[in-house]
């Protein structure tokens, strides 16, 4: 099926990139829409018993927009302390404004964690739950369009992506999924998957996608009690289209907050890449608010999906 259009626990990476614009976030999210969309009408005609063929530049001057690859190594842990990790370097970038058919979000219709992406796939009967884990899944076809997993901004096109659903009842901080189509390898990586969560992932290695015996599906992940919101330090609100609002709700300074979010499309129940971005703001005074502009975030596309607080600004 092709789709057109233009261990370690707590472990983050953070690339360079550009700012993204509101229309070219929302061309992302309508590319991917349409593998949810794709999915939808698979699952529609199964459950009918039909067969098939067996998902910043910020306002505040010391404000940075980072993107969490979920795949590698990097410098954040999960008490929020830094382990000589890669610094803060800016957010990845773009999509061309030829995609994003806004009739294949509507058909998609919130069928996420139903849909199963089976077409070209043989071996590997889908959903397929990855032993071991909570992972399920749920499809694997063809994208075109803009790489988003490692920050590149460039143009793909016929590489394989995978419908990929948390079913358990834990978040799942880190998770790679690995399976082989007729002995080539293929490896998809995600970061914070909530629990009920489906996220569409692009292949690591963008690998083309191709028909053919997928086998030997297995997955790495590190999952974790909840996500940390600091709700107790900070709060964080949306206050613009691309904007975001963080106040220090304490009576003491805090050298860095970071906040995490992904792209997420609200009808299709969907996340949108396995990425996780990062904005950080430093020297937050007591009492104080600051608001920055992270270079991917969109209101109504995207969800914070924690929160930290630093006891250094670095």
């Amino acid at each position: 099926m092709k789709l057109s259009g233009k261990k370690r626990r707590g472990k983050i990476q953070e690339k360079t990139g550009r700012k993204l614009s509101r229309k070219q976030i929302l061309v992302i999210c309508g590319i991917l829409a349409a593998v949810i969309a794709a999915a939808a009408a698979v699952w529609f005609w199964t459950s009918r018993g039909k067969t098939a063929d067996s998902d910043g530049t910020a306002a505040a001057d010391n404000s940075t927009d980072t993107e969490t690859d979920s795949g590698q190594d990097a410098g954040e842990s999960e008490n929020g302390e830094t382990d000589g990790g890669s610094g803060e370097d800016g957010a990845q970038g773009g999509a061309s404004d030829s995609a994003g058919d806004g009739n294949a979000s509507a058909a998609a219709g919130g069928a996420g964690s139903e849909a199963v992406l089976q077409d070209g796939v043989h071996g590997l009967t889908l959903p397929y739950s990855i032993p071991g884990s909570s992972l399920v899944v749920r499809g694997i076809a063809s994208y075109d369009g803009i790489y988003l997993e490692d920050g590149s901004d460039e143009e793909i096109s016929g590489v394989t992506v995978m419908l990929l659903q948390n079913a358990g009842d834990t978040e799942v901080e880190y998770a790679s999924v690995s399976v082989s189509r007729d002995g080539t390898a293929l490896q998809f990586d995600a970061s914070a998957l909530p629990a009920g969560g489906t996220v569409v992932v692009q292949e690591k290695n963008r690998t083309p996608f191709q028909e053919g015996n997928y086998a030997d599906c297995s997955a790495t992940v590190a999952e974790i009690s909840g996500f940390e919101m600091s709700e107790d330090k900070v709060q964080v609100e949306e206050s613009g289209e691309q904007s975001l609002t963080v106040t220090n709700l304490t009576d003491e300074d805090i050298p860095a907050v970071r906040v995490f979010y992904k792209f997420y499309m609200e009808d299709e129940g969907t996340y949108v890449g396995g990425i996780t971005y990062t904005a950080k703001i430093t020297n937050l005074g007591a009492g104080a608010s600051q608001t920055i502009t992270p270079s991917h975030y969109v209101q109504g596309s995207s969800r914070v999906m924690m929160v930290r607080t630093y006891d250094t600004a670095e």
